[in-house]
């Protein structure tokens, strides 16, 4: 979806990552490897012959293989823990076998002991500055993702904002432009049609002429509407009110196509700052959008919740959702996928969004289209 949703997304690399990196199930197998590791060659230090020194040197250097990798996997604590048992595993071997008859010898094992423990602190100590390198390495990461997120949307809502300006100020010259020839027109076909006879077959062509102008007219109030949006009336507002009403609008139409509503309303929401009217008219927009995807039947939700510093408003229906081709270019003035569709109404939603200062968004999640509507509060306005 194109929002971080829980309900939604699953983030199971995520979670797989967590298992192998901080399970305690994992750490205990790595521990068990080391110390087994640690106890093999311990096992073979007693099982070589004591004649054979250069074994049991290559012996006391395989030592140093499992207490590194306890310090660079568990840190200051790993590597400390590792060369601890190392010594009290490898002690006894010194003391019975080497220190009565190899003295000189043994005081050489003594002091590879204390290396093992020295080494162990000292990869112990860079394991740990090593975590805390990687732990803010991938904090940095995630920040100039999260940066670069909302640089990139600010990026789409300015560019949205361009093409609606632009497109704005070109509409209302083709208004001014188009809307008085329509009236003159329509003017003298009302003349022409009050000079033909009442039974005239030509009245019909007449009649036509008259209702294809209004058609014409409504389409240029559309574009004025959108050029010049009205003014924002705002006051403080209940959402679910607001979602309740716009439901009940459409109540009747979705029983009539056998669409069954489900409300899915979060109680205690703060009130949010807007022009009623207007919030009224995307959201029914919306709701009409979802109810045509639906000719068949099926289930429209609304749903309100807060996140973060918003309040939401989601229309999810099951109309076959939105190919994902087609999301970058849904708010787009002009586009549409209906064969008789302006493709204004969701660009007009998506301005008044805007001028409440807050966004109007589109996902699509399997067979489900979900458009979502986020205000801010009243108290952050």
């Amino acid at each position: 979806m194109a929002w971080n949703n829980d309900r939604v997304r699953e983030n199971k690399p995520e979670i797989a990552e967590s298992f192998f990196a901080d399970s305690p199930r994992f750490r205990l197998f790595v521990s068990l490897i080391i110390a087994v590791s640690i106890v093999l060659v311990t096992i073979l230090h007693f099982l070589t012959p004591l004649d054979q020194i250069v074994w049991h040197e290559i012996y006391q250097r395989l030592y140093y293989i499992p207490i590194i990798a306890a310090a660079l996997l568990f840190g200051l604590r790993g590597g400390l823990m590792a060369s601890v048992f190392t010594t009290l595993v490898y002690a006894p071997h010194i003391f019975l076998h080497w220190q009565h008859g190899h003295f000189d010898y043994s005081i050489n094992q003594y002091a590879e002991i204390v290396i093992f423990n020295l080494v162990g602190g000292i990869m112990g100590t860079l394991g740990d500055r090593l975590k805390q390198a990687r732990t803010r390495a991938e904090r940095n990461a995630a920040e100039r993702q999260k940066a670069y997120d909302e640089l990139q949307k600010t990026f789409e809502q300015l560019l949205q904002a361009e093409k609606l300006s632009s497109l704005g100020e070109l509409s209302a010259g083709i208004v001014h432009e188009v809307r008085n020839p329509l009236g003159s027109i329509k003017g003298a076909v009302e003349i022409l049609e009050d000079e033909l006879k009442p039974d005239s077959p030509r009245r019909e062509f007449a009649h036509l002429a008259k209702k294809e102008i209004e058609r014409l007219d409504k389409l240029v109030g559309e574009f004025l509407r959108f050029a010049r949006p009205s003014q924002l009336s705002v006051v403080p507002i209940d959402l679910n009110e607001t979602v309740e009403s716009v439901a009940a609008l459409v109540e009747n139409q979705a029983a009539a196509q056998n669409v069954f509503i489900e409300k899915e309303f979060t109680e205690g929401l703060p009130a949010v700052l807007a022009d009623a009217e207007q919030i009224k008219q995307v959201l029914l927009n919306l709701s009409i959008n979802s109810l045509q995807a639906m000719p068949r039947g099926g289930k429209v939700t609304f749903r309100t919740f807060q996140t973060g510093e918003n309040c939401a408003v989601e229309i999810e229906d099951e109309g076959g959702g939105i190919d994902e081709e087609l999301l970058p270019k849904i708010f787009d003035p002009f586009f549409t996928t209906k064969e008789k569709g302006v493709g204004l109404g969701l660009s007009i939603a998506h301005k008044i969004a805007a001028q409440h200062k807050g966004s109007l968004i589109a996902a699509s999640h399997e067979q489900n289209a979900i458009f979502r509507l986020e205000l801010p509060h009243a108290a952050l306005s």
